[in-house]
């Protein structure tokens, strides 16, 4: 789970009362999110299991987007059999993404499965987005 969704967990809980308050140690993939993130998870609104999914929920149609683009721009960059491949990758990686990030989420572990299946799909997205963005390798 990133240290933002964590630490909204936690002050949500009231588990741990000063972690809420540190500042997030920066990620390639927390560097990425949008400000707007934050502020929803900081929000009231925010504090609550339902909110927590929402604003990650929000924040993964921006991530998606870019992670489109990267993909557009990587493709536009590539010969036919080049493309077909990145297009097969680009497809078991999404199912991937998927079933891995389902497993996250079970009713016998509670509502918190659903913040971290939900973190998942985000953070994979943007590693995802971080990948493309090189691709292809040592370009």
């Amino acid at each position: 789970m990133t240290s933002r969704l964590l630490a909204a967990v936690f002050a949500a809980s009231a588990v741990l009362p000063g972690l809420a308050s540190a500042a997030p140690a920066k990620d390639p993939v927390e560097a990425r999110y949008t400000p707007g993130y934050q502020r929803c998870l900081d929000a009231p609104e925010g504090q609550s299991t339902m909110g927590m999914i929402e604003c990650a929920d929000g924040e993964l149609k921006i991530q998606d987007a870019r992670l489109n683009a990267a993909y557009r721009k990587a493709m536009g960059a590539l010969n036919p059999r080049q493309k077909v491949k990145l297009q097969a990758a680009q497809r078991a990686w999404v199912a991937f993404r998927d079933a891995e990030c389902a497993s996250f989420e079970d009713e016998d572990w509670g509502t918190i499965s659903r913040i971290n299946a939900a973190d998942c799909v985000l953070t994979m997205t943007v590693k995802r987005t971080i990948d493309l963005k090189g691709y292809p390798p040592g370009t």
